[in-house]
């Protein structure tokens, strides 16, 4: 990988880990009271989702933070799984991903089983 282009994918991840770090959810964990059964419904909802943003925040913070590192032992680019250089276009979408496509699937399984490639 060429310094600018190491440099252009650094200035990226530093500007989505700011982005992410700038932004706090806080407030909206906080829910009121209320005696309607209908708005406690709705602000469980609200509260469920909060959570789960604050989480995928989290998530994503801490995998920006992993591709800065990958980025600064020259590791970038190369999936942490299976060794195999991560499809430049799948990097340009998600600069923070250290899968390649096939290794992340099967992460991603659903029903678990890690072993075994669903047939297309």
């Amino acid at each position: 990988m060429s310094n600018q282009k190491v440099e252009t994918v650094r200035k990226q991840l530093l500007a989505k880990l700011e982005e992410l770090t700038g932004r706090s959810r806080r407030e909206e964990l906080i829910a009121e009271r209320t005696n309607d059964p209908m708005d406690q419904m709705q602000a469980r909802v609200d509260l469920d989702m909060a959570v789960l943003f604050v989480n995928t925040d989290f998530q994503t913070k801490k995998k920006v933070e992993t591709a800065l590192g990958l980025l600064n032992q020259g590791e970038y680019g190369t999936c942490q799984e299976c060794g195999d250089p991560i499809n430049p276009k799948r990097l340009e979408a998600i600069p923070w991903t250290t899968m390649c496509i096939g290794c992340q699937e099967l992460h991603d399984d659903p029903e678990g089983d890690n072993n075994v490639r669903k047939a297309a």
